[in-house]
């Protein structure tokens, strides 16, 4: 479980943050002995709240004040937000500053979808950790407003032609797709629906999304990123779709058994994944990685380290070729809200991956 530091109280004033404060002392699953009193006291919950003072304070309205373009430019980092009149369509891109200096006139920039969770918006999802890593890892990151799960496919290539014709340096062999919660089920959903534009992609915050039949009314009453046919999983299959889970002990790890079509859809060589086996080794496994993630894994494929104040427990897969490309990593201790350092990982991931344009075939980039 996340560790408290002595003295690293949370000290911001305010009612909405005592709000959330109070969301995040209860947003743990009860079952998985998360404690709230002890997490807000973390360094972790510190570095969250002081993101959300900064980036909510000005509200969408006044996203033009020199503060927020200073914030940005900081980070090295231009921010623009898009179609702000529309509150179901609009988007923000953030562009690493200074390209033709820093990288040469003809560079292309990896881009990262970064979808955010249900009753969240285009602002929190600033605070997630992948437009501030942009910034330090020369990518771009565009934020849409993916509350309403019915448009997010339609905004994926609307908001790709935008960024073409307005000339954006995009490597359109690096397009990545990561959000969380809500947005870890949107990643889902473009990821299966668009196989051949996306090079990889990270759900996070959710559990893996089931196989449904073509008619399940079950498929209706859970959206139409919470369950996909046999067919989809079949199609998003061919083009070896590399994907990494993660979230917090105290919320959506270990994982389910539907994890198992998104390991044949990687591409990955792995043990059988059923729900007897998630909870067998979920409750009797030796190692700390299986408990964590409820999937069996060589030693050779686990790695525990330090991160923040807490500890990562990744276990990764990999296919014919050797090359991971599934990954799980469950952060201890941390409930339904997404950890800044957590967008590292999900970056260290995604960027060994590129996709050929025209035959659709899968790279590997390091």
């Amino acid at each position: 479980m996340a560790q408290q530091k002595e003295g690293s109280s949370v000290d911001r004033p305010g009612e909405y943050f005592n709000g959330f404060a109070g969301y995040l002392k209860g947003s743990g699953r009860a079952e998985k002995m998360y404690k709230g009193d002890q997490f807000v006291q973390t360094e972790t919950a510190r570095d969250i709240f002081n993101s959300l003072f900064f980036l909510t304070t000005y509200g969408l309205e006044k996203q033009d004040d020199p503060a927020i373009t200073s914030y940005w430019a900081s980070k090295g980092l231009k921010k623009e937000i898009y179609d702000i009149q529309d509150s179901s369509r609009m988007w923000s891109v953030f562009t690493p500053n200074g390209y033709y200096e820093n990288y040469g006139d003809g560079h292309k920039f990896p881009l990262v979808f970064c979808l955010h969770g249900n009753n969240n918006n285009i602002l929190l999802a600033e605070t997630y950790g992948f437009a501030e890593l942009g910034g330090k890892e020369g990518f771009i990151t565009v934020v849409p407003w993916a509350d309403n799960e019915d448009i997010i496919l339609d905004e994926v290539p609307r908001i790709l032609n935008i960024l073409r014709e307005k000339g954006y340096p995009i490597d359109e062999t690096r397009i990545y797709a990561s959000g969380f919660s809500k947005g870890g089920a949107a990643t889902m959903q473009v990821g299966i629906n668009y196989p051949d534009l996306f090079a990889a992609i990270a759900p996070g915050g959710a559990n893996p999304a089931s196989e449904v039949g073509e008619n399940d009314e079950t498929l209706k009453a859970m959206g139409p990123n919470m369950g996909f046919t046999a067919e989809q999983f079949k199609n998003a299959a061919k083009y070896k779709m590399p994907v990494m889970f993660f979230g917090g002990t105290c919320d959506n790890m270990p994982l389910s058994a539907n994890a198992a079509n998104w390991i044949k859809i990687s591409g990955a060589v792995a043990p059988d994944v059923t729900k007897e086996t998630v909870a067998n080794i979920t409750a009797h496994s030796g190692y700390g990685v299986e408990r964590m993630t409820g999937l069996q894994f060589n030693l050779d494929q686990m790695e525990i380290k330090a991160n923040d104040d807490t500890y990562y427990y990744t276990g990764s897969y990999y296919n014919e070729d050797d090359v991971c490309t599934f990954r799980v990593v469950a952060v201890e201790g941390v409930p339904h809200w997404l950890v800044k350092s957590e967008a590292a990982e999900v970056w260290k991931f995604l960027s060994q991956f590129a996709r050929n344009k025209e035959t659709g075939k899968l790279l590997y980039t390091n």
